[in-house]
């Protein structure tokens, strides 16, 4: 799931993303830098992860489904989801799982 954050209308200095249910336990939680020669190749585990743009732009790929995300932007994804991100400049995002 993409949740588009220049979509979301902003409350009291606030974004509230929904997360339709997804409940996510933390075991990890990092910021990553993402370069053309340093993609996070296609992937899959049993937790849900949570991934949020903070700056660039990227391409995710979730199921072997493209998406072109950016800064702002919360991918939520499903355990046993394959999903991956590369991006041609930068891309800053943090890995909540």
């Amino acid at each position: 799931m993409i949740i588009r954050g220049n979509e979301i209308e902003e409350r009291n200095g606030r974004k509230p993303y929904s997360l339709s249910g997804l409940e996510v336990v933390a075991r990890h939680f990092v910021v990553r830098v993402t370069t053309p020669g340093n993609p996070f190749e296609p992937h899959q585990h049993e937790q849900p992860e949570l991934w949020y743009i903070v700056e660039g732009q990227a391409i995710v790929s979730l199921d072997g489904i493209v998406h072109s995300v950016a800064g702002g932007d919360l991918i939520a994804i499903e355990p046993w989801t394959e999903h991956g991100l590369h991006t041609e400049g930068q891309a800053v995002w943090i890995c909540l799982g």
